[in-house]
């Protein structure tokens, strides 16, 4: 289970807990509401790569290193890539206010875990957004890495972290439900947290974890 908290106890404990229950097996074409899945040749995915690299270069734009290209990110494990099947619980103090299952790709545990290490190794003073994708729109998970002057406030530029750290996670409720007519919205019941550094990286590594070892 992977288990994100706000460090608090008694009824201002908050909590996600999202549990990956299986893997699907093997990828095939299904429906649910408007999340279609199908299994395409993996020159296809090249192909639709290689042109949005070229329609980004012909866009004139200033170069930015947001997000990042993947380019040096290890190769993702292809026996991994597909459906898995996941619960996801919102906790108040000891209640469990909403629970629900999902269905996440593998792909999105993945890119979460390497896009949020390369931007923890990244310096910079706008905010910068950190997106679980539209390939698994029944969860959305959104981080925002943020930037502050430590002297500004009093404190050692050389102990005190320079950077703070706000998520959000929410479940789109039409999806999940399976409502035939639902849309992708983004809409539904979530918890705002302010993590840690330290915190949201090992969120990160539980997500992929469970996500590695499920069945």
């Amino acid at each position: 289970m992977a288990l994100l908290t706000n460090d608090r106890s008694g009824p201002g404990y908050l909590a996600v807990e999202l549990t990956i229950d299986k893997r699907l097996h093997p990828i095939t074409p299904f429906a649910r509401g408007p999340v279609v899945s199908w299994d395409v040749p993996d020159e296809v995915y090249e192909e639709v790569a290689a042109l949005s690299e070229r329609l980004l270069a012909e866009l004139d734009e200033p170069e930015s290193d947001w997000p990042p290209g993947g380019k040096d990110w290890p190769p993702i494990d292809k026996t991994k890539v597909g459906w898995l099947s996941c619960t996801i619980k919102f906790v108040v103090g000891t209640a469990i206010i909403y629970q629900q299952s999902l269905l996440v790709q593998y792909s999105t545990f993945w890119e979460w875990y390497h896009l949020l290490h390369a931007l923890v190794a990244t310096e910079h003073t706008e905010d910068r957004h950190l997106y679980s994708g539209g390939e698994s729109p029944e969860l959305n998970m959104h981080l925002v890495r943020s930037y502050f002057d430590p002297e500004e406030w009093g404190l050692d530029p050389q102990t005190a972290d320079r950077y703070s750290y706000s998520l959000v996670i929410c479940v789109d409720t039409g999806i999940a439900a399976g409502e035939p007519e639902a849309e992708v919205s983004g809409e539904g019941p979530g918890m705002f947290f302010y993590p840690t550094q330290e915190q949201v990286l090992a969120f990160a590594r539980q997500l992929l974890s469970e996500a590695d070892a499920s069945g």
